[in-house]
């Protein structure tokens, strides 16, 4: 079998790629070290050969799986954030949070053979939260994966890390929104998304005018746009597990799929723009210009 996409010349990509075709893959996995998005998209790119039903190549981007996997839409593959619980205003993985993760484990997958299961920030969670998810890497559902994402492997107890394969980016690299309050980021991100659901191009580019004023909000918002459009279309498929966010609901109840489908493929392109170094300002106003085209076609 041939394994496609995977940089050979990076060490974590190589390992992984390798595990792939032995057809071994482990069923629980940690890529720690670089940045949160490099460890997002290596992710990513494993959960769709994983899923990829080709028995020549993975992934073959071109199968149902593939296609749902990269926008973000595959009720199999599942990617987790850290959240807010009540009376608590920071992020975490609280016990309750990871029992409902190992609920949705358990329950067989919905198209493809395997279940993905990735929890990006996974060094968010408690110790009460890290012990509840070793009993589900004691005895994993055989048809579930996990991936859990994290700056470094020595946020995790000795107890947990026996029971995973370590892929690693290497150093970590200092997330761009480490030090941006969440709630900045949230609302940045949903004001443009408003303007999108409201289809006025004046809100639109004075709600990216946030962006110009702190352009550290930008690459973080558009994750958090990618979340909002990918729930949308999944709303849109009926292929939501749980309530979608209000602003989700919104969006798959005022944008048609083809624009939902548009603007996710805008968000890949803005953000390979921000990883090539591309100018901050001309990337911001393209963003504009793209998801203005994608809501008037």
């Amino acid at each position: 079998m041939k394994i496609n996409g995977f940089d050979l010349s990076d060490h974590a990509e190589n390992q992984i790629a390798a595990a792939l075709n032995s057809g071994r893959f482990p069923h629980a996995v940690i890529i720690d070290g670089g940045s949160l998005e490099e460890r997002e998209g290596l992710a990513l790119k494993t959960a769709k050969a994983l899923v990829c039903e080709s028995e020549d190549e993975k992934p073959c981007n071109e199968c149902n799986h593939c296609r749902k996997t990269a926008l973000g839409m595959h009720p199999d593959v599942i990617m987790y954030h850290p959240r807010k619980e009540k009376n608590n205003k920071n992020l975490s993985y609280a016990v309750d949070y990871i029992r409902e993760i190992r609920d949705t484990a358990f329950v067989i997958p919905n198209e493809a053979d395997t279940k993905v299961m990735i929890l990006s920030q996974a060094e968010l969670m408690n110790d009460n939260a890290e012990n509840a998810f070793l009993k589900i890497l004691e005895e994993p559902p055989k048809f579930t994966e996990f991936i859990l994402l994290c700056p470094s492997k020595s946020f995790f107890l000795p107890t947990v890390l026996s029971r995973v394969m370590v892929y690693s980016l290497g150093e970590a690299a200092d997330d761009v929104s480490a030090n941006i309050p969440y709630e900045d980021i949230e609302n940045a991100a949903t004001s443009v998304v408003l303007a999108l659901i409201n289809s006025k191009e004046f809100e639109i580019v004075r709600a990216a005018g946030a962006f110009s004023a702190d352009d550290k909000l930008f690459k973080p918002a558009l994750g958090v746009m990618q979340d909002i459009f990918s729930q949308a279309l999944r709303v849109k498929y009926s292929a939501l597990d749980g309530e979608a966010s209000p602003i989700a609901s919104k969006a798959a109840a005022r944008l048609s799929v083809k624009a939902l489908l548009k603007l996710t493929d805008n968000i890949y392109e803005l953000l390979s723009a921000l990883d090539a170094r591309g100018n901050m300002n001309l990337t911001i106003t393209r963003m504009c210009t793209l998801f203005r085209a994608a809501i008037n076609e």
